[in-house]
């Protein structure tokens, strides 16, 4: 009778399973091992078995940002970011735009897929008239950062948020 079974992981395409069996008052350790195909759904605790949800970006985080307008200049900012973990968030932004002062508060949905990725979709308010911006980010380190790129044409502008 096997009373307990423990697993290891050994790399992308095996694991192996010790169970601990009990014959005739005995226990005894029964190493099996069984390959599984790379894109199994087999997930250990390691490295980049995490999954993310909306919930996953709760909270306020500091994030630095800067890049181009191509054609327009620098932009460079830091922001307070807050997540509500539910799909909304609210920026409150310093920047400098071109050399010019740049102070805004914006709002908007962002998505969260389980594989840490997402996007996050706002008005802009960089040009007159205000546009919608498009950013996507992949969350890393449990939530408690992430890397965002503005995929707006004509802009290479990127940040790093961190959790306060």
């Amino acid at each position: 009778m096997i009373t307990r079974l423990k697993t290891f992981l050994m790399g992308a395409a095996a694991f192996a399973v010790i169970a601990i069996a009990s014959i005739a008052g005995r226990r005894l350790l029964t190493p099996m091992v069984v390959a599984a195909a790379p894109d199994s759904p087999i997930q250990g605790n390691g490295p980049g078995s995490q999954t993310c949800s909306a919930q996953t970006l709760h909270g306020s985080y500091g994030i630095r940002f800067e890049g181009s307008k191509l054609g327009a200049g620098l932009y460079v900012s830091v922001s307070r970011v807050t997540f509500d973990g539910g799909g909304q968030f609210t920026v409150n932004e310093i920047g400098r735009s071109n050399g010019s002062l740049v102070e805004r508060t914006f709002t908007g949905p962002y998505v969260v897929n389980s594989d840490c990725t997402g996007y996050l979709d706002y008005s802009s308010t960089l040009t007159n008239p205000p546009h919608e911006a498009h950013g996507n980010f992949v969350i890393v380190d449990q939530g408690k950062e992430f890397y965002v790129i503005d995929n707006e044409d004509g802009w290479e502008a990127s940040g790093v948020g961190k959790r306060i």
